[in-house]
């Protein structure tokens, strides 16, 4: 009797760990599809504001093209800080920006970062 409760509890564990397991894999494939999702996301949302700039400066559409290219960059010090404050200031990741643009990494750490406003551009074609 006893030896027949050790091999079920024994079963149950070990279907337990190999459940375990398998749900962690799960995870790790899922998240890595996430990723790339958001990767291609994020690169097509770019290309969309690359070609409308260049449309304007096509045009020769000047300010358009710079008020376009202000918001959008403001857009992303924005999504940048409140991203950071969500990954935990990792040191990765302040690293990465330091190296790069320390004077950013200031001002998102001091929480100067410009305000997302709704805006509009005309441009007329000469």
């Amino acid at each position: 009797m006893f030896r027949s409760r050790f091999v079920i509890v024994t079963a149950i564990g070990v279907l337990f760990f190999g459940l375990l397991v398998a749900a962690y894999r799960f995870g790790q494939w899922h998240k890595h599809g996430d990723v790339h999702y958001t990767q291609a996301m994020l690169a097509f949302a770019n290309y969309k504001t690359y070609a409308l700039i260049t449309d304007y400066l096509e045009k020769k559409c000047y300010e358009a093209a710079l008020t376009e290219a202000r918001e959008t960059r403001n857009l992303q010090v924005r999504l940048l800080a409140d991203n950071f404050r969500e990954a935990g200031n990792k040191p990765r990741l302040l690293a990465y920006i330091k190296l790069r643009d320390p004077q950013l990494l200031n001002s998102v750490q001091s929480g100067q970062v410009p305000e997302v406003r709704p805006f509009t551009t005309t441009c007329r074609s000469q």
